[in-house]
């Protein structure tokens, strides 16, 4: 029987299982009310992609006044996901090579989890584990678009990216509950969102859908995190992005061991990430989904070089 430490019983209610259920799912609301803001650059750079006079040139001089993001970008740039023919040197020729959206989209996610990242020696669950799921669902979110030409390519990745940004939310601002919900998961071979529900009271993707609201981040990446664990609910015009979100967030478990409870005993064939993509795009019902799976070992050096870089290598 596990139970969450005195300190946080208040008012709880014991269940049937032993675990405790507290008002302190309640209390996350205020707790991000007071996240960090996200840093101006990234509303800067989001203004000037909504705004159709922008150009590639008032993008990379936003970019350039912040010397840190400029060298993130340079990274990723370079990094062996895009495997470019030159060496990029300059944030202008990043722009000019991978894209107005597609460098946005690398500053919003660094902006992101910069804004996240717990004070240094901070107790926290394994960011290692984490870093890899999130690179390896967006990896594999691009692939499975590519794949069946379905969901919207200029953010699947970033959307995989940053799909479970409300674990490191409840992580850093409830690590002692959160680090019995990883127990949980781990024990009962239980998903995580399962195990959040039992024990908090709430759960990553509606945590983070209100952290996307809160900095006003695209909707899509929005919608994304918001339903990634529930596509049949989510808005018609963001399902099919969502979907393949939701997809390659279970084939990375599968494949990486992910962040995120055991997937023995799932069908993928069964999931409403599935059926939702056999409707919009009936080729995947002939995709030899094990075939898909063996050969991502083909994007190890992907995962691992973008997860050093997301996590301030």
């Amino acid at each position: 029987m596990i139970l969450l430490p005195e300190r946080i019983y208040c008012r709880g209610i014991k269940n049937g299982k032993g675990y405790v259920i507290n008002d302190f799912a309640k209390k996350l609301e205020a707790v991000i009310s007071f996240l960090p803001p996200i840093p101006m650059i990234i509303i800067e750079l989001l203004k000037a992609l909504d705004d159709e006079n922008s150009d590639m040139n008032s993008i990379a001089r936003i970019i350039a006044r912040d010397p840190s993001m400029s060298m993130n970008v340079l990274k990723v740039a370079n990094s062996a996901f895009y495997r470019l023919p030159n060496k990029v040197a300059t944030v202008d020729y990043a722009v000019k090579m991978l894209g107005v959206k597609e460098i946005t989209m690398i500053c919003v996610s660094c902006g992101a989890y910069q804004a996240l990242k717990p004070p240094r020696g901070a107790e926290t669950f394994s960011l290692d584990e984490f870093w890899k799921h999130s690179v390896a669902t967006g990896v594999i979110a691009k692939k499975i678009c590519q794949e069946l030409s379905v969901g919207d390519k200029n953010i699947i990745y970033f959307g995989g990216l940053l799909h479970d940004v409300g674990k490191v939310v409840l992580d850093r601002y409830a690590h002692d509950i959160y680090r019995i919900v990883v127990q949980v998961t781990h024990e009962e071979c239980l998903p995580m969102i399962d195990a959040e529900k039992r024990i908090i009271g709430e759960s990553h993707d509606n945590i983070g859908g209100l952290i996307m609201e809160k900095w006003k981040f695209p909707w899509l990446l929005v919608d994304i995190t918001k339903y990634h664990h529930n596509v049949g609910e989510c808005p018609r015009e963001s399902r099919p992005t969502v979907a393949v979100c939701a997809l390659a967030d279970q084939l990375a478990r599968i494949r990486y061991f992910g962040f995120g409870g055991d997937m023995s005993g799932v069908v993928l064939t069964d999931t409403e990430a599935f059926k939702a993509l056999a409707e919009i795009a009936p080729a995947i019902k002939d995709m030899d989904v094990f075939k898909f799976v063996c050969d991502l070992e083909s994007v190890n050096d992907e995962i691992l070089e973008m997860e050093k870089i997301l996590n301030g290598g």
